[in-house]
């Protein structure tokens, strides 16, 4: 144990709170009132040099993490290995010590360690492992200020060493300029993971949104501080209701403070706050918003070309499951682009901005599906209408039984089931019959007769839901008065 980490745990017997926030403010000299999050420590008392921290690492991580039992058996058996010889490796790399600055590099430059990638480190093979009952749940290592925060997080009064960490990472924001911090964005990530353990997602996005201020009003400009920006903003999307109703206050003036000069937004960082007041506006049902930002993310295909981007550098943002155009029954939220299609046919309508709404169906595939983008670019589709159907039927099978083998055992385990709230099926039905309650009065709008007649049949076979069918008759019925 660290020497600083083992004084506080003596003085607060493992407790966090009060009793923590005492032992700090009693040596402390800072004059400021910082209501953030309560008192920081002296950065001097945990950094430590490079040998040091080097030579902790090592011993740390040979200590917990160096000799496995026969709880690992079945894990190397099947890497074609035994308890025996994994041990034997691992007592060779601990016996050199030229291993130290190896393993102390590759510690930092992963920022956060547990068990299983050091396995990989050394094994050079994942390997799955079942949790380690090793004393050592993980570690954090990051680079300050020539110096190194390291963190162990033990098993034992895992919630105290979680609330040390993120302390001295607050400590480290505090207290230093943020060249002098490397990585700082992914130290914050940190901080708010920590913190997550703790608090409420609505406390730590006040802590977070608190901590970076203090920051952006002691720092110049640079591409560190906008990120951190962009993760503040980031929180308050994923923080919560609360939080939700502050973001587009937050994003304009994060777009105000970055929009020139030489760390000015690009334009990934702006398709990724144009998703965030996307996502808002349908939280708020503004529907007008959802058209001008869902229109701005597929116009130019922003959205798309930054997908890949995106979705591994802001995972809390956008889910990554892989976009189905061939089907039409499917759970449209669970992709980020399919969402906001979803979302923008059920704004047109909402709008009455059907001419819109036609030239969406006609000229992106995944506003509708593969089968009715195609029949709508044919001019004569009479003959493979009956592809509507056979596509409905394939996506219900595949999404009751995993396959298309059981097509008619599909169908009728779907038609018994999809209406039963407690049924799996029943969030993806409402979903797909409201979707294409929305196709049709835009297909009847635009006199697509034949198309609205087969995919009506189909709709009604498979997917009719009673309330969103009486609200289409009523809509066919207020057309078909006005257009008398």
């Amino acid at each position: 144990m660290l020497s600083y980490d083992e004084q506080l745990f003596q003085q607060t017997n493992g407790q966090i709170g009060e009793k923590l926030e005492q032992a700090l403010e009693e040596p402390s000299l800072f004059d400021e009132n910082l209501p953030i999050w309560g008192a920081p420590m002296y950065s001097d008392t945990f950094l430590l040099k490079q040998e040091r921290a080097e030579k902790i690492c090592f011993q740390l991580v040979k200590y917990y993490w160096g000799k496995f039992d026969l709880f690992f058996y079945d894990a190397f058996s099947k890497a074609n290995m035994n308890v025996d010889m994994a041990n034997e490796k691992m007592g060779q790399f601990f016996a050199q010590p030229q291993n130290r600055k190896q393993l102390f590099t590759f510690l930092h430059t992963q920022g956060e360690v547990e068990f299983e990638q050091l396995i990989e480190f050394i094994f050079a093979k994942a390997i799955r492992t079942p949790r380690p009952q090793t004393g050592l749940n993980k570690i954090y290592v990051y680079k300050v200020n020539n110096q190194f925060f390291v963190q162990p997080i033990y098993c034992e009064h895992e919630k105290f060493w979680q609330v040390i960490g993120a302390k001295k990472i607050y400590s480290v924001f505090l207290q230093l300029p943020l060249k002098k911090i490397s990585r700082p964005v992914e130290l914050m990530a940190t901080f708010k993971a920590l913190l997550a353990e703790q608090l409420t997602v609505n406390r730590v996005a006040t802590i977070v949104h608190k901590l970076i201020q203090k920051i952006d009003f002691e720092n110049p400009k640079s591409d560190e501080l906008k990120q951190l920006h962009l993760l503040n903003v980031r929180t308050h999307f994923t923080s919560g209701r609360r939080h939700m109703l502050k973001l587009r206050k937050c994003i304009y003036a994060l777009q105000r403070s970055w929009s020139t000069g030489e760390f000015a937004l690009n334009n990934k960082e702006y398709t990724l706050l144009g998703y965030m007041l996307f996502q808002e506006a349908v939280f708020k049902k503004d529907y007008r918003n959802i058209l001008m930002q869902g229109m701005y993310l597929i116009e130019e295909e922003r959205l798309n070309n930054h997908a890949i981007e995106l979705v591994v550098e802001y995972t809390d943002v956008l889910s990554s499951m892989n976009p189905q155009p061939d089907a039409l029954v499917k759970h449209y939220r669970k992709n980020y682009i399919e969402h906001v299609f979803y979302e923008l046919i059920d704004s047109v309508v909402k709008e009455e901005k059907f001419e819109q709404g036609i030239e969406l169906l006609r000229n992106y595939e995944l506003a509708t599906c593969t089968t009715i983008f195609e029949l709508l670019q044919s001019t004569d589709y009479e003959d493979i209408l009956h592809k509507i159907e056979a596509t409905v039927q394939r996506d219900i099978a595949i999404l009751v039984d995993g396959s298309i083998h059981k097509v008619r055992e599909s169908l009728a385990t779907w038609q018994s089931e999809y209406m039963d709230p407690r049924s799996p099926y029943n969030a993806i039905a409402l979903m797909t019959s409201q979707h294409i309650c929305n196709l049709l009065k835009i297909l009847f709008y635009a006199e697509e007769d034949n198309l609205v007649e087969k995919l009506l049949a189909v709709y009604k076979k498979y997917l009719l839901v009673p309330a969103h069918f009486y609200n289409l008759r009523q809509f066919i019925e207020h057309r078909v008065m006005v257009t008398r």
